[in-house]
């Protein structure tokens, strides 16, 4: 199976994916650079009251962001190979097609996990050094806190990650990437979107049972790929 990852890899030439996550870092970051200046303390109605709403607000722009930009790169590894028929030439050779299959949704899962990880990782620590230095955000932020948020986000990681096969689930049986990608706006403006502070996706068990369901629904998906048309 590793051998197929690798082989997956070394075809689809990601490198572009890793600049466009590089990109959406200073995209983000500097969003919330915007906010934290530009609506600190003191503003009437300051984007953060305390330093684990940054923490908060972090994780969940990163969630949103890569859980779209997963569609972009599920629609590139599957639902393209399908609608340009070289999943065709693919499926000729001498290897499963599930295990070709899952090579390609494995990739895609720990792409967006990796990614939400590091991405929180990187965000979070600039953020609060910024913090330490402007002092816009006042408030401690106790080591408990902080570990409880660790588990949190990777939580949240493994949740998103299997969302981010949910769009498959409306792009592939039209072969169509952009079903694909507004199926995943329209699952992250839904789990993601904050109203007065709250998020769905601030109860873990609604995304992680999203991924449950974008995990299964792939699998029923090519359940029978062995022995269907791969038209």
């Amino acid at each position: 199976m590793m051998h197929l990852v690798k082989l997956e890899l070394k075809k689809a030439s990601l490198r572009g994916y890793v600049y466009g996550a590089l990109i959406a870092y200073a995209a983000i970051a500097a969003f919330l650079l915007l906010l934290y200046f530009f609506e600190g303390s003191e503003s009437s109605s300051p984007a953060f009251r305390n330093q684990l709403e940054i923490l908060t607000v972090v994780n969940t722009m990163v969630c949103a962001t890569f859980i779209i930009y997963a569609s972009a790169l599920l629609s590139k590894l599957i639902i393209g190979e399908f609608k340009d028929k070289t999943m065709s030439l693919l499926f000729a050779y001498p290897v499963s097609r599930k295990q070709l299959i899952f090579a390609k949704l494995s990739i895609v899962f720990a792409w967006c996990f990796a990614n939400i990880v590091l991405g929180n990782l990187l965000l979070d620590a600039l953020l609060l050094t910024v913090n330490s230095y402007a002092g816009q955000v006042g408030g401690e932020l106790a080591t408990s806190d902080l570990l409880r948020h660790v588990g949190f986000v990777l939580l949240q990681g493994v949740g998103a990650a299997g969302m981010s096969l949910l769009p498959l689930l409306v792009g592939l049986p039209r072969r169509s990437v952009a079903a694909t990608i507004v199926a995943s706006i329209f699952i992250v403006s839904i789990v993601n979107s904050n109203n007065g502070g709250f998020s769905l996706s601030s109860i873990v068990a609604i995304p992680l049972s999203l991924a449950a369901i974008g995990i299964l629904g792939s699998y029923l998906s090519f359940r029978n790929i062995d022995r269907a048309d791969a038209a």
